[in-house]
């Protein structure tokens, strides 16, 4: 029994202690999934001389998928490509009741949803503290385009820091907090820039795999 229990606890010492499979010849998946579902909505009151409209936004879904491929360049610096899919869908109901002729109240109820495509390209660079803590500023850029739509979408750049920490050697826990990015909006030729620390966490898993 002290024999088995030496053994496990030597091998959880190798595995922690490995080192992480970065550098040039090194590849990794991962990427990201979200699922969100809200029954209630939200409903609002819209008010006019000529009467009151109430509408209700309900049984709203977000799906999104982003899996992620990357491979190192050299010991330092990762490419990913980054394809993305997302689609928003939901009830939306307007009820109009009129304060001077209930004859022309009215309700009108339609199921909508949004299909949105995107890639994203990424560049990342490791800065390994030790074998199994390290830090990666991630900077990239981005196009998403409504799937029905092409002409509908918008550009992004944006770089943001990001810590890493390995369980085992080819297992990669990613913490990204806080960046600055630039949006082209491309139908309305609109632009808008965001910089922050405080916001934007992010949570990831990526496996390490390949070698020189």
């Amino acid at each position: 029994m002290k024999k088995l229990l030496l053994s496990a606890i030597t091998s959880i010492f190798i595995i922690g202690a490995a080192q992480a499979q970065i550098g040039k010849g090194h590849k990794f998946i991962g990427g990201s999934f979200n699922f969100s579902y809200d029954e209630d909505g939200t409903s609002q009151n819209y008010n006019f001389d000529s009467g009151v409209t109430r509408y209700y936004n309900y049984k709203i879904t977000n799906f999104n998928i982003s899996p992620e491929f990357g491979f190192f360049i050299n010991d330092k610096w990762a490419i990913g490509i980054q394809p993305g899919y997302s689609r928003v869908s939901g009830t939306e109901t307007s009820n109009f009741y009129s304060a001077t002729t209930p004859a022309s109240n009215y309700s009108y109820t339609n199921k909508y949803h949004t299909d949105i495509l995107g890639l994203a390209v990424n560049l990342r660079y490791y800065c390994m503290i030790n074998e199994k803590l390290g830090f990666y500023p991630q900077m990239g850029v981005s196009t998403s385009h409504l799937a029905n739509d092409f002409s509908n979408g918008h550009f992004a750049a944006y770089a943001g820091p990001n810590v890493v920490f390995f369980p085992s050697s080819k297992v990669g826990l990613n913490m990204g907090f806080g960046n600055i990015s630039y949006q082209y909006n491309y139908l309305s030729h609109g632009s808008f820039l965001n910089a922050s620390l405080n916001n934007n966490f992010n949570f990831g898993v990526n496996y390490y795999f390949g070698g020189k």
